[in-house]
Order: C-alpha cells, then sequence, then structure tokens
C-alpha cells in the first residue's frame, strides 16, 4: 500500500526503519488484542488468530480481502470473530461507501474517503470539540465517535 501526505496527496514510500519499527507495534497490537481477547474469558483459537493476524496485516480491509489472507478459516467463522472482537473493542467495522471495512481498533483516528478511486487516508486531529457537544446537549456523554470526508485526492482532481 502507498502512502500519500495528506496535504499535498503525493505519494512517499517509508523508510526501511519505519518499516521496522511499524512492524514492531503490529506485533505488540497483536499480543495487546490476544490478552484482551483472553481476559475476557474467550479463548485464542487459531482461527481466531488467523483472522487476528489478517486484520493487522492492513487497515481499511474488506471482508473479501481479509478471507484472502486466512483462507483456512471459514466465512461464518470469520464474521463470528468480527462481531466477538468488534464487542470487545479489538476491531472497528466502518461502512466506507462501497462495503463493510474491518481495522484494528488501535488508536483513535478518523479517513479522508476518495469518492472517485476509493482511496483512505487517515488523519489523527479530532475536529470534534465535546463542549460544543455539551452547550447542544447538556448532560449527553459521549463513548465513541466517527468521522468520515468524502471527496476527491489530490490524484482524482
Amino acid at each position: 500500500m502507498v502512502a500519500s501526505n495528506l496535504v499535498t496527496g503525493e505519494p512517499f514510500s517509508l523508510r526501511r526503519a519505519t518499516r521496522r519499527t511499524v512492524r514492531w507495534e503490529r506485533t505488540l497490537e497483536l499480543r495487546a488484542a490476544e490478552d484482551k481477547l483472553r481476559r475476557s474469558g474467550h479463548k485464542a483459537t487459531p482461527q481466531r488468530l488467523a483472522v487476528l493476524r489478517a486484520l493487522a496485516a492492513e487497515q481499511h480491509q474488506s471482508l473479501d480481502e481479509l478471507r484472502g489472507r486466512c483462507p483456512e478459516v471459514g466465512l461464518v467463522t470469520v464474521y463470528r470473530t468480527l462481531d466477538l472482537f468488534s464487542e470487545l473493542g479489538i476491531v472497528r467495522r466502518m461502512d466506507l461507501g462501497d462495503r463493510p471495512r474491518y481495522e484494528m481498533a488501535d488508536y483513535h483516528h478518523h479517513h479522508l474517503i476518495c469518492e472517485s478511486c476509493g482511496s483512505i487516508a487517515e488523519f489523527e486531529a479530532c475536529p470534534v470539540d465535546p463542549e460544543a457537544l455539551d452547550r447542544t446537549s447538556p448532560g449527553f456523554e459521549p463513548t465513541a465517535h466517527s468521522l468520515e470526508v468524502y471527496g476527491n485526492c489530490a490524484g482524482c482532481r
């Protein structure tokens, strides 16, 4: 997957050291997710771990993409595992246009979705103002939110 600068839209490649760092972070995420699964009283079966590894391979995957990464796991098992992981807060299911997408729920971020090519970019700056929410609806206590911004990427303009 080619990363792109959110400001200019120009592609850039990750340096070798950065790739090692990303692999290390993914290993830690997998361990944390497996620990969360076990702490919640569920077994870390080979099928669940295969789905977890498939999820950690790349963000914003469709069900077909996940199945391609763990073909040894049955379709019903994948669905049940995704439901369980979602329930436990390990995975986030997103409806981003064409079909549901799945990603590890490891950090808070939002998405820019290109309506032309379907590319998805992430951004961490959160424009949601909790104080404005409280002024709009006093006493409302948000537990989560998501933000998807649709438009055209630099490559499609």
